[in-house]
């Protein structure tokens, strides 16, 4: 049940926790890729994720997913025709949709959990579609530990410490989702030729790359919008007698 000092306490932390999420961004090179560079991996592993989850929900089957040294990755599988268009948005838009649930549930006492229900996500998508650890194995590496981490960090953090952490992880796949946006939208742009998911939606549906990139940046964008206003809105439940 959410009481109104739990409420409290999510809308503090949400404050602190964005704080500290854009402070990061000002440290200098290269303290920041210490910060920076796993938060970079695991952005990616959830953007990589949800292409995964929208072939399997649509009747698909995902041949493997990996995670590269630069940040990037890459998602392969199998799905029919009609589910295309669902699976290429999966990537950009799931990150925004895992963000928003994050959010919500950053308000929910139960920190601990959700943390390490985080984690379990982390490592079940690392186990499941990560294959072949000998041509994945950084993909492996990075998955695994992140969830240990992760579980360390539920099972070893006050529920206060937990709650932060929640809530940084949730304000760091909105800020990135919209933040890969917009570098998506500059590529679409400024080097029409490079690979990535714009360009992907546009050799399956009539319209150019840019245009793929601005309609997910306005769902994006409405998707944040809906939540944090949900998040910062909604009445606390109040207890019965």
């Amino acid at each position: 049940m959410v009481t109104k000092r739990n409420a409290t306490t999510s809308k503090t932390m949400l404050l602190w926790a964005s704080v500290f999420a854009l402070a990061i961004y000002f440290v200098p090179y290269p303290y920041n890729v210490f910060a920076l560079y796993p938060l970079r991996l695991f952005i990616t592993l959830i953007h990589e994720s949800g292409h995964a989850l929208a072939a399997v929900l649509t009747g698909g089957s995902v041949n493997y997913l990996q995670v590269f040294t630069n940040g990037e990755g890459v998602t392969w599988s199998q799905t029919s025709l009609w589910a295309q268009g669902i699976v290429i948005s999966g990537g950009y838009l799931g990150t925004t949709i895992f963000g928003a649930i994050l959010l919500q549930l950053a308000r929910s006492p139960k920190w601990k959990t959700t943390l390490a229900g985080i984690a379990l996500y982390v490592l079940a998508v690392t186990l499941i579609w990560a294959h072949n650890p000998f041509d994945n194995l950084f993909t492996l590496v990075v998955g695994i530990v992140l969830g240990a981490i992760l579980l360390g960090l539920a099972r070893g953090l006050p529920p206060i410490g937990a709650s932060f952490v929640v809530t940084f992880l949730a304000v760091q796949c909105c800020l990135n989702a919209v933040g890969d946006l917009r570098i998506l939208l500059q590529l679409t742009t400024t080097m029409p030729g490079k690979d990535n998911d714009a360009v992907f939606m546009s050799q399956h549906f009539p319209f150019p790359p840019t245009f793929w990139a601005i309609a997910w940046a306005v769902a994006a964008v409405c998707i944040l919008a809906l939540s944090l206003k949900s998040y910062l809105g909604r009445s606390p439940a109040r207890k019965q007698a």
